[in-house]
Protein backbone atom coordinates (compact mmCIF):
# COMPACT_ATOMS: atom_id res chain seq x y z
CA UNK A 1 0.00 0.00 0.00
CA UNK A 2 1.53 3.26 -1.10
CA UNK A 3 0.49 6.16 1.13
CA UNK A 4 2.22 9.52 1.13
CA UNK A 5 2.04 12.21 3.79
CA UNK A 6 2.17 15.87 2.82
CA UNK A 7 2.55 18.33 5.66
CA UNK A 8 -0.35 20.79 5.71
CA UNK A 9 0.86 24.06 4.23
CA UNK A 10 -0.43 27.27 2.67
CA UNK A 11 -0.63 25.45 -0.65
CA UNK A 12 -2.87 22.61 0.51
CA UNK A 13 -4.69 23.98 3.56
CA UNK A 14 -8.01 24.51 1.72
CA UNK A 15 -8.08 20.90 0.52
CA UNK A 16 -6.98 19.62 3.95
CA UNK A 17 -9.64 21.69 5.72
CA UNK A 18 -12.41 20.48 3.38
CA UNK A 19 -11.41 16.83 3.83
CA UNK A 20 -11.02 17.19 7.60
CA UNK A 21 -14.43 18.89 7.90
CA UNK A 22 -16.12 16.23 5.78
CA UNK A 23 -14.72 13.53 8.08
CA UNK A 24 -15.29 15.48 11.33
CA UNK A 25 -18.27 17.84 10.77
CA UNK A 26 -18.53 18.52 14.53
CA UNK A 27 -14.89 19.52 14.93
CA UNK A 28 -13.35 21.71 12.23
CA UNK A 29 -9.56 22.09 12.46
CA UNK A 30 -9.10 25.03 10.07
CA UNK A 31 -7.96 27.58 12.67
CA UNK A 32 -5.63 24.95 14.16
CA UNK A 33 -4.11 24.31 10.72
CA UNK A 34 -3.70 28.06 10.10
CA UNK A 35 -1.76 28.51 13.36
CA UNK A 36 0.43 25.50 12.72
CA UNK A 37 1.52 26.28 9.18
CA UNK A 38 3.27 29.40 10.45
CA UNK A 39 4.81 27.74 13.51
CA UNK A 40 8.50 26.86 13.74
CA UNK A 41 7.80 24.23 16.43
CA UNK A 42 8.23 20.54 15.57
CA UNK A 43 4.86 19.78 17.17
CA UNK A 44 2.08 19.92 16.28
CA UNK A 45 2.44 18.44 12.81
CA UNK A 46 -0.52 17.64 10.56
CA UNK A 47 -0.64 15.77 7.28
CA UNK A 48 -2.85 15.44 4.25
CA UNK A 49 -2.74 11.75 3.31
CA UNK A 50 -2.64 10.57 -0.29
CA UNK A 51 -3.14 7.20 -1.94
CA UNK A 52 -1.94 7.10 -5.55
CA UNK A 53 -1.86 10.92 -5.71
CA UNK A 54 -5.45 11.23 -4.45
CA UNK A 55 -6.06 13.06 -1.16
CA UNK A 56 -8.10 10.69 1.01
CA UNK A 57 -7.48 11.55 4.67
CA UNK A 58 -5.85 13.62 7.38
CA UNK A 59 -3.80 12.77 10.44
CA UNK A 60 -1.49 14.57 12.85
CA UNK A 61 0.48 14.59 16.08
CA UNK A 62 0.51 17.17 18.87
CA UNK A 63 1.27 17.61 22.56
CA UNK A 64 -0.64 19.29 25.37
CA UNK A 65 2.41 19.84 27.50
CA UNK A 66 6.08 19.05 27.12
CA UNK A 67 5.80 15.69 28.83
CA UNK A 68 6.00 11.99 27.98
CA UNK A 69 2.86 11.99 25.79
CA UNK A 70 2.28 12.63 22.11
CA UNK A 71 -1.30 12.72 20.86
CA UNK A 72 -2.86 11.52 17.62
CA UNK A 73 -4.87 14.27 15.99
CA UNK A 74 -7.75 14.20 13.49
CA UNK A 75 -7.09 10.67 12.32
CA UNK A 76 -9.65 10.24 9.55
CA UNK A 77 -10.30 8.84 6.09
CA UNK A 78 -12.99 9.87 3.61
CA UNK A 79 -15.85 7.33 3.54
CA UNK A 80 -15.17 5.95 0.07
CA UNK A 81 -11.61 4.98 1.11
CA UNK A 82 -12.51 3.23 4.37
CA UNK A 83 -12.22 -0.51 5.01
CA UNK A 84 -9.31 -0.88 2.60
CA UNK A 85 -6.47 -1.04 5.15
CA UNK A 86 -5.52 2.65 4.91
CA UNK A 87 -6.38 3.38 8.55
CA UNK A 88 -4.13 0.64 9.84
CA UNK A 89 -1.27 1.82 7.62
CA UNK A 90 -1.75 5.46 8.69
CA UNK A 91 -1.86 4.46 12.35
CA UNK A 92 1.38 2.48 12.25
CA UNK A 93 3.10 5.12 10.11
CA UNK A 94 2.22 7.70 12.79
CA UNK A 95 3.64 5.41 15.48
CA UNK A 96 6.94 5.40 13.57
CA UNK A 97 6.87 9.20 13.30
CA UNK A 98 5.83 9.61 16.96
CA UNK A 99 8.80 7.53 18.13
CA UNK A 100 11.14 10.16 16.67
CA UNK A 101 9.83 12.69 19.20
CA UNK A 102 11.19 10.64 22.12
CA UNK A 103 7.86 10.30 23.91
CA UNK A 104 6.70 7.27 25.91
CA UNK A 105 3.03 7.13 24.98
CA UNK A 106 0.86 7.82 21.98
CA UNK A 107 -2.61 8.84 23.11
CA UNK A 108 -5.84 9.91 21.49
CA UNK A 109 -9.20 11.01 22.72
CA UNK A 110 -12.39 10.08 21.01
CA UNK A 111 -16.11 9.99 21.69
CA UNK A 112 -17.90 6.74 22.33
CA UNK A 113 -20.94 7.69 20.21
CA UNK A 114 -19.74 10.35 17.73
CA UNK A 115 -16.75 8.21 16.75
CA UNK A 116 -18.49 4.88 17.25
CA UNK A 117 -17.23 3.47 13.93
CA UNK A 118 -13.61 3.94 15.01
CA UNK A 119 -14.02 2.36 18.46
CA UNK A 120 -13.41 -1.18 17.21
CA UNK A 121 -10.22 -0.08 15.45
CA UNK A 122 -8.90 1.68 18.55
CA UNK A 123 -9.75 -1.28 20.79
CA UNK A 124 -7.85 -3.58 18.43
CA UNK A 125 -4.75 -1.43 17.82
CA UNK A 126 -4.33 0.66 20.97
CA UNK A 127 -3.21 -0.98 24.21
CA UNK A 128 -5.31 0.77 26.87
CA UNK A 129 -8.65 2.54 26.98
CA UNK A 130 -10.22 4.58 29.76
CA UNK A 131 -13.19 6.88 30.09
CA UNK A 132 -12.44 10.58 30.47
CA UNK A 133 -14.24 13.03 32.72
CA UNK A 134 -12.83 16.22 34.11
CA UNK A 135 -15.01 18.89 35.71
CA UNK A 136 -12.91 21.67 34.10
CA UNK A 137 -13.94 20.42 30.66
CA UNK A 138 -17.33 21.80 29.75
CA UNK A 139 -18.63 18.96 27.60
CA UNK A 140 -21.90 20.78 27.01
CA UNK A 141 -23.11 18.94 23.93
CA UNK A 142 -22.34 15.38 24.98
CA UNK A 143 -25.75 13.96 25.83
CA UNK A 144 -24.97 10.30 25.35
CA UNK A 145 -21.81 8.29 25.31
CA UNK A 146 -18.60 9.41 26.92
CA UNK A 147 -15.18 10.65 25.87
CA UNK A 148 -12.43 8.05 25.99
CA UNK A 149 -8.65 8.13 26.04
CA UNK A 150 -6.82 5.37 24.20
CA UNK A 151 -3.09 4.83 24.79
CA UNK A 152 -0.21 3.00 23.10
CA UNK A 153 3.30 2.46 24.48
CA UNK A 154 5.85 3.67 21.94
CA UNK A 155 8.86 1.93 23.49
CA UNK A 156 7.40 -1.00 25.42
CA UNK A 157 7.02 0.83 28.75
CA UNK A 158 4.04 -0.06 30.92
CA UNK A 159 1.36 2.53 30.17
CA UNK A 160 0.44 4.96 32.92
CA UNK A 161 -3.30 5.66 32.84
CA UNK A 162 -4.30 9.22 31.93
CA UNK A 163 -6.49 9.39 35.07
CA UNK A 164 -8.76 12.22 33.91
CA UNK A 165 -6.10 14.95 33.71
CA UNK A 166 -7.50 18.02 31.97
CA UNK A 167 -7.17 17.97 28.16
CA UNK A 168 -9.25 20.97 27.09
CA UNK A 169 -12.15 19.49 25.13
CA UNK A 170 -14.06 22.74 25.65
CA UNK A 171 -11.40 24.58 23.64
CA UNK A 172 -12.09 22.33 20.66
CA UNK A 173 -15.75 23.37 20.72
CA UNK A 174 -14.81 27.07 20.62
CA UNK A 175 -12.29 26.51 17.80
CA UNK A 176 -14.85 24.57 15.75
CA UNK A 177 -17.26 27.49 15.49
CA UNK A 178 -14.48 29.96 14.68
CA UNK A 179 -13.10 27.57 12.07
CA UNK A 180 -16.43 27.11 10.29
CA UNK A 181 -16.99 30.89 10.15
CA UNK A 182 -13.50 31.43 8.77
CA UNK A 183 -13.87 28.61 6.21
CA UNK A 184 -17.02 30.31 4.91
CA UNK A 185 -15.27 33.69 4.81
CA UNK A 186 -12.27 32.18 2.97
CA UNK A 187 -14.54 30.45 0.42
CA UNK A 188 -13.72 26.88 1.54
CA UNK A 189 -17.32 26.21 2.63
CA UNK A 190 -20.62 27.63 1.45
CA UNK A 191 -22.87 29.24 4.05
CA UNK A 192 -25.45 26.46 3.87
CA UNK A 193 -22.94 23.89 5.30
Amino acid sequence: MNLTYEKISKENISLAARIQYEIFPNSSAYTKYLKEINSKDKLPVDFLVYSNNTAMGVIGLYQYEKDENIWLSYFGILKKYRNKGYGKQMFYDMIDIAKKFDKKYLRLYTYEIWNSVAQGFYKKHMQMEEYYKNEKDDQFDINEGKPKIFSYSLHGDQIKPWNNKYIGLNLDDEDHYKSVELMIKDGILKEDN
